[in-house]
């Protein structure tokens, strides 16, 4: 992709950071003291354009997960990488953060497959997906292949929380007992043990609560780019590459059955092949003593 559609892909971000007020620290702060300060409800419009008011907590936690498997043109690539990677750095890291980036090089040495993760809020991923279609338009890719996954973290943090919630009182009765306790120093030590234990319980699902929020708060974006000489070939090829590829998984299954076969048939056959043998040597026996018994 070319530095005037990384541009304006970077400057699209830009305009969304600065719309959330993510960055600097002071909006950052504002936008918790606003958030703090919000009412308890919120008007939502249904369908039929009625605004009714709901109650934040009664909507469902969702965390998202998108995935996009993404082609352009070989020299074009690379330019697109480096595109949505400088749109996610200029958002700031509370708009959208890198996680991870692998490259796969193919045969001629040269970059062929990218995978980008990227954690961002929802808007930016709204305003991601919007220029996405208009960006590999100008520069002759496509998306191959695109999905969304969501999973409801509603009910696993309503859970957490209120266990936090009984961990604290159970805390805070404990350290009021501990405050007038007067009896043996191995209860006090009893006691002071089941506090620590309590508060690293405490910690421990303050955490989880916290990394299923942000879940929720910043959804996770897979991108993965591949050559359009790359991905033509391998639509194309795939049939017969799939079959190679195949040979040798097949050939070891049934190897491994033969083997598993063979493992159970051989301690039958020590068994069976003597008394067959010896079966036979007395049949064998029997006739020629009945020769013997009619020529006598």
């Amino acid at each position: 992709m070319s530095r005037r559609y990384s541009a304006f892909i970077a400057l699209a971000a830009l305009c969304v950071s600065i719309n959330l007020a993510a960055c600097s620290p002071k909006a950052a702060e504002d936008v918790t003291s606003h958030e703090e300060a919000a009412p308890a409800v919120e008007a939502v419009t249904d369908t039929a354009g009625r605004q009714t008011r709901v109650d934040p907590a009664s909507l469902p936690q969702l965390a998202y997960d998108y995935s996009f498997d993404l082609s352009a043109p070989d020299k074009q690539l690379n330019g697109m990488v480096e595109g949505h990677q400088e749109a996610c750095t200029v958002a700031g890291p509370g708009t959208c953060q890198i996680l991870s980036l692998d490259t796969e090089s193919g045969r001629s040495g040269e970059a062929e497959r990218h995978t980008l993760v990227l954690r961002a809020t929802p808007q930016w991923i709204g305003l991601f997906r919007k220029t996405l279609a208009n960006e590999l338009k100008a520069i002759g890719g496509k998306i191959e292949h695109q999905s969304i996954a969501t999973e409801d973290l509603s009910l696993s943090i309503i859970d957490r929380e209120a266990h936090i919630n009984n961990q604290v009182a159970l805390r805070d009765n404990l350290q009021a007992t501990l405050r007038t306790h007067k009896g043996k120093m191995s209860e006090v030590v009893d006691l002071k043990q089941e506090l620590a234990s309590i508060q690293s319980d405490i910690d421990a699902a303050r955490t989880a609560v916290a990394t299923m929020k942000k879940r929720v708060a910043m959804s996770r974006l897979t991108l993965t780019y591949t050559t359009a000489t790359a991905a033509s070939s391998r639509g194309t090829w795939a049939p017969f590459t799939a079959a190679v590829s195949g040979i040798g998984p097949n050939f070891v299954s049934v190897l491994t059955i033969m083997v598993t076969v063979f493992s159970y048939l051989a301690p039958l056959g020590l068994v069976i092949v003597p008394l067959v043998w010896w079966l036979r040597r007395q049949r064998k026996q029997a006739r020629a003593q009945a020769v013997e018994r009619s020529a006598g």
